[in-house]
């Protein structure tokens, strides 16, 4: 009883105990929702930025709030096993914050904190497994760590233009 709450609240302590069954689940429903988004980009968009215009321009608001909720459930079933419930968050976040700092578009925003949220992990399960630390935490920690270089990015920037 105590590993399943233990795995819960903090993930996996190995990506090896992941069983492939997870694994294909996980890569099925990321294909879902990188799929889904791709495909109600421009709906998601009008939807997040400005509610009340896109329901004056006759967009279904509640269909595309209910479909970015289901994508956003998603994303969670698929972080549990690996991150679990504590730090999943932090797994989410971090990446759009980072890419908030440096870009100015949606798009720019979106698809960099993808990128960087897909490189963060490997890199996190690469050294989690050669460090023999908890995956979930040690990917949290390099998307920390891209969160820190990306607001120095941002300082700098901000600096060179005053």
């Amino acid at each position: 009883m105590s590993g399943d709450v233990c795995s819960t609240l903090f993930g996996s302590t190995s990506i090896l105990t992941l069983t492939p069954f997870d694994v294909g689940v996980s890569a099925v429903m990321s294909i879902v929702v990188v799929g889904g988004f791709a495909l109600l980009y421009n709906r998601v968009f009008a939807v997040t930025f400005d509610e009340a215009f896109a329901r004056a321009c006759g967009l279904p608001v509640g269909r595309y709030n209910l479909a970015i909720a289901v994508m956003i459930a998603l994303v969670i079933v698929v972080g549990m096993n690996l991150v679990g419930a504590l730090l999943l968050s932090a797994l989410v976040v971090f990446p759009a914050l980072a890419a908030m700092r440096v870009c100015g578009t949606f798009r720019a925003v979106t698809v960099l904190a993808a990128v960087l949220g897909v490189t963060c992990a490997l890199v996190g399960m690469l050294a989690s497994i050669l460090a023999g630390t908890p995956v979930g935490s040690t990917i949290v920690v390099f998307d920390a760590v891209a969160f820190g270089i990306f607001c120095v990015v941002a300082r700098i920037r901000e600096r060179g233009r005053i």
